[in-house]
């Protein structure tokens, strides 16, 4: 089974306050969007998912002043628009992670600073090179770091690819085992390309 996350990667709109053209004024909104793919093993084979994220905006806060400038943003998936293309599958999947109970899955970053994001001053601005946020899943939270890679930088265009590890166990969600042999991995691996875009 298999179950996915968004990941934003909103802490990467945190660069701007660096740039010399958002000196000017004190915040700003980028709005998101995330295509997200999740790959599960299993004892008989491998398989992946996808599911996009809600619209969301990240809103950059105290640009005028580095030491305090911050990154915040929600992002929701909907459970139930998880697919594996196998409608079995899915119908397990979404069963197991009680989707028409817990409809959400949710990453949250609240008040990120640049220097959480391990920055690497490659070129005008820094690249950050993990984002640490919180994941929701079946009420469940828990703290998780991505690691950036894909990175794309413009005045007015951020893109890159946030990838981590989700538990099964951890977030509450129990896979039976098939034919009392086949079982699925705990970890499901995940990949949240990001589309930042400025308002």
């Amino acid at each position: 089974m298999k179950i996915l996350k968004p990941v934003l990667i909103l802490s990467a709109a945190l660069i701007c306050f660096n740039s010399s053209h958002a000196i000017a004024q004190d915040s700003s909104k980028w709005k998101g969007a995330c295509e997200i793919t999740f790959f599960g093993k299993s004892t008989l084979h491998d398989f992946a998912g996808t599911v996009n994220a809600e619209p969301f905006v990240v809103t950059i806060s105290n640009m005028t002043d580095k030491s305090n400038a911050s990154a915040s943003s929600k992002v929701t998936v909907k459970a139930v628009k998880m697919d594996t293309a196998s409608k079995k599958r899915d119908a397990n999947m979404h069963d197991v992670m009680k989707v028409s109970t817990f409809t959400d899955i949710v990453v949250d970053v609240i008040n990120l600073k640049p220097d959480n994001t391990k920055p690497v001053f490659e070129e005008a601005v820094p690249r950050p090179t993990i984002i640490p946020f919180t994941l929701t899943i079946k009420g469940k939270k828990q703290q998780l770091t991505g690691t950036v890679s894909a990175w794309f930088y413009s005045e007015d265009t951020i893109k890159c690819t946030v990838s981590f590890p989700v538990s099964l166990k951890t977030s509450g969600i129990v896979v039976p085992t098939v034919l009392g042999f086949i079982k699925v991995d705990d970890q499901i691996l995940v990949d949240a390309k990001l589309t930042l875009k400025k308002t």
